[in-house]
């Protein structure tokens, strides 16, 4: 993989990967201190990047979503060059990319949810790189209790919290959108912000998962139909 001298490399490439077992068909990697000099290049990109806050249609009525969005080309910068073409290479799949999410306090959150966007859940890729503060990143098994989203993240006795933060890079595979939710809650005193950096592949092999997802809006009456997100105007 040629991504320059090693003097400009922005990313570990050494750095130990500590796996973990999501039973029964899933896994989630964790590369600690995979990106260099964290702190510059959250910096760099949160200048570069056009970010923009999306609605969501709930109950008839746009609510503003507790986060910032903002899309990457992974030649955009050498942080996300690099860190695409070691997916690649370390995966064997061609990821597609880069979404960015700013949580920009820790008044900022992401619920439980899976990727169900990706339709194909059976055998996915989710990598996020994540830079700024670190915070807790939930995984729960969906299993058959309903609704699980409602107990609050890190409280049910299956929760598995990981902190990644301040240049970490994780990634779920198998699975792991079908059997298990994840999201970043709330944490009350966080000033700093954090941003996450994703990559996502589907095999699209199986069976498809056509359940509405997160952007697909509720309707609630006759009037015309609505898209379920937009941007923020």
């Amino acid at each position: 993989m040629n991504t320059g001298p090693a003097a400009d490399l922005r990313i570990d490439r050494d750095a130990p990967v500590a796996r973990t077992e999501l039973p029964p068909n899933s896994w989630v990697d964790v590369v600690a201190g995979f990106a260099r000099d964290a702190a510059h290049q959250f910096a760099e990109l949160h200048t570069a990047g056009r970010w923009e806050q999306r609605e969501v249609l709930r109950y008839d009525r746009y609510v503003p979503e507790k986060r910032l969005g903002a899309g990457f080309r992974s030649d955009h910068h050498a942080l996300l060059r690099q860190t695409d073409l070691l997916l690649r290479s370390r995966y064997g799949q061609p990821m597609t990319g880069v979404a960015g999410i700013l949580y920009r306090t820790g008044d900022d959150f992401q619920g439980l949810h899976t990727d169900r966007e990706m339709k194909w859940l059976d055998e996915t890729l989710i990598a996020i790189l994540v830079l700024g503060a670190r915070r807790p990143f939930v995984l729960r098994p969906r299993g058959d209790r309903v609704p699980v989203e409602r107990v609050p993240s890190g409280t049910d006795p299956s929760d598995i919290v990981l902190t990644p933060g301040e240049g970490d890079l994780l990634v779920m595979g198998g699975a792991c959108q079908r059997e298990w939710l994840h999201g970043v809650p709330a944490a009350p005193g966080v000033s700093e912000p954090r941003m996450s950096l994703t990559w996502r592949w589907t095999s699209r092999r199986g069976q498809p998962d056509t359940n509405p997802t997160f952007y697909d809006g509720r309707h609630f009456s006759d009037g015309a139909r609505q898209p379920g997100n937009r941007i923020r105007q």
